[in-house]
């Protein structure tokens, strides 16, 4: 499938301005994604919170908006999470509180 073995996803501080294809939700091998640092705009699409082996996901520092997606506070395997300097919208699900300093 489209790049399905894919585990690390590197793109930071590449100017991208799109908004996060929802395609990546199909990367059930991805490990890491980072996007930070861009110019990326619109929703972070509700299937990335369903990747099954996602354990870092960076996207702090874009033009984000909307609400963070509920799954991603049910991920199990999701240890860091950052989505800083955005304009998310709404609370982050309790474990994450839990976690945060």
């Amino acid at each position: 499938g489209f790049l399905g073995n894919l585990q690390y996803l590197y793109a930071a501080e590449n100017k991208l301005s799109a908004e996060i294809p929802k395609s990546l939700s199909q990367l059930n091998n991805l490990i890491q994604m980072d996007l930070s640092q861009n110019e990326l705009h619109g929703s972070i699409p509700e299937g990335i919170g369903d990747l099954p082996k996602l354990e870092a996901l960076h996207l702090f520092g874009n033009n984000l908006s909307g609400s963070v997606p509920r799954k991603l506070g049910t991920n199990g395997k999701l240890q860091f999470l950052d989505l800083s300097g955005n304009n998310l919208t709404g609370t982050c699900h309790s474990h994450w509180e839990a976690a945060s300093p």
